[in-house]
């Protein structure tokens, strides 16, 4: 049986540091979607009208999603099981998450990460990016008795010793809809395949929260 892709925008109407940014990103990944012709379904989940209509008009389903489901607090899994609970999707198909604020999207990471569900029995997969801060160096503060304390206990001091460290990054992010329980609140698992994305990649990537984030898009773009 044909494996089925599904792309998902999760877009809620709510934003803290941008207003109405998913409505200004929406055509973004809509276009990159509709030439990108091997998605079985295209799923947008909003609980906001003027991007839901904005689907209509791509012929994309809709998930009309809850305001319990749309505040800032709730995490992507608990959107996606609620999504694939009303949608009825099959737990054999693979769920791609779209996040509109990562703006930049190259076509052949998309299918060379199609490519490797196709020959692998990979249940979830996520790129990874070299970590910006390294978890060696970082340090808690404890405001009741003023003292520091390292997150992970090490005395390393050059910076060639540290261990590698990678983080997450949801350009992308794939799983089959029955792994979903076995993920965590980011829809990561440690069984969750990495993709290590190139640096050129990630000297491109900028996830839009703030306006300022946006100027800095601009700037690398143009």
């Amino acid at each position: 049986m044909k494996t089925k892709h599904i792309a998902l925008i999760p877009a809620r109407k709510g934003s803290v540091g941008f207003k109405f940014k998913n409505r200004l990103f929406f055509d973004n990944t809509a276009n990159f979607l509709d030439n990108t012709l091997w998605f079985d379904d295209i799923i947008v989940s909003s609980d906001d009208n003027d991007i839901l209509d904005k689907a209509l008009m791509r012929n994309y389903a809709v998930h009309n999603r809850s305001i319990d489901l749309s505040m800032s607090d709730i995490s992507i899994k608990d959107v996606m099981l609620n999504v694939i609970e009303e949608m009825k999707i099959d737990s054999d198909s693979y769920i791609w998450l779209f996040y509109l604020p990562i703006l930049y999207k190259n076509k052949s990471d998309f299918e060379e990460l199609k490519s490797l569900i196709s020959t692998t029995e990979h249940s979830s997969i996520c790129s990874f990016i070299p970590a910006q801060v390294h978890p060696f160096n970082c340090w808690m503060f404890n405001k009741e008795n003023l003292k520091l304390k390292k997150y992970i206990s090490n005395d390393v001091y050059r910076r060639q010793d540290l261990p590698e460290a990678w983080e997450h990054y949801h350009y992308l992010c794939a799983f089959k809809a029955g792994y979903i329980n076995k993920l965590n609140s980011e829809l990561i698992s440690e069984d969750t395949h990495p993709f290590f994305l190139s640096q050129e990649t990630t000297e491109k990537l900028i996830e839009i929260d703030t306006p300022k984030d946006y100027e800095k898009w601009k700037k690398l773009v143009l």
